[in-house]
């Protein structure tokens, strides 16, 4: 009985898997069953429980895979960005210059969200008041998307010199706009946004005028 506590919803030596290859999946099992919990209700009153009953493993299998609820919602929202990242690699791929990328890329991105609102709750609004933890992975996360849009200014047609805060303001506008319609229980419709990312992504490299342009194109 204690074996199969252990092991979860997998009784040991019936079902031709490794403990190690148990162990994974018990691992994932609790990330998504934390991803469902979230955004069933919120993390500020998810559980453990809640975690483990989404899961449909122990509380014991819980605590041999992560020390905390904190631990298990970064290791969901280190899984989602993973995913993102290698999504936006492919939407890229092959693609000649840089605003078809970066419409391309931001096209991706709100796709994947509209397409997942629970996950899109979990990465946009509740990573952002989840403990400053949580809230500083959601930060760097950000962070690590502004080397990509400084290859705008490898293009840019103002020869006047931007100011270093460009990329981060952006991002911050973006991730304001995606976030609010979000915590509106309207992420099905962050596909719509795409214009408005578009013209806030290439205004400061191209002008106004085109970035608009351009905008109008991808939606």
């Amino acid at each position: 009985m204690a074996e199969e506590e252990t092991l979860g919803p997998l009784p040991a030596g019936r079902h031709g898997f490794s403990r190690e290859q148990v162990a994974h999946n018990q691992r994932e099992r609790l990330i998504a069953g934390l991803a469902a919990a979230v955004a069933e209700r919120g993390y500020p009153k998810v559980t453990i429980t809640d975690i483990t009953r989404q899961a449909r493993v122990s509380r014991r299998v819980f605590y041999a895979n992560f020390e905390s609820r904190e631990e298990c919602f970064l290791a969901a929202f280190e899984v989602v960005v993973s995913h993102i990242r290698e999504l936006a690699v492919e939407a890229v791929a092959g693609l000649g210059d840089w605003p078809t990328q970066a419409i391309a890329a931001s096209r991706t991105v709100l796709s994947f969200f509209a397409a997942e609102p629970g996950l899109a709750r979990l990465c946009l609004v509740e990573s952002q008041s989840a403990g400053p933890v949580v809230s500083a992975r959601f930060h760097d996360a950000v962070r690590e998307i502004v080397p990509l849009l400084e290859n705008g200014r490898e293009v840019r047609r103002d020869q006047r010199e931007l100011p270093p805060t460009t990329e981060e303001s952006t991002l911050g506008a973006l991730v304001l706009l995606a976030s609010r319609k979000v915590a509106a229980g309207e992420a099905e419709q962050l596909e719509q946004l795409l214009p408005d990312f578009a013209e806030f992504i290439l205004a400061p490299y191209l002008g106004r005028e085109e970035a608009s342009r351009l905008a109008r194109q991808a939606a």
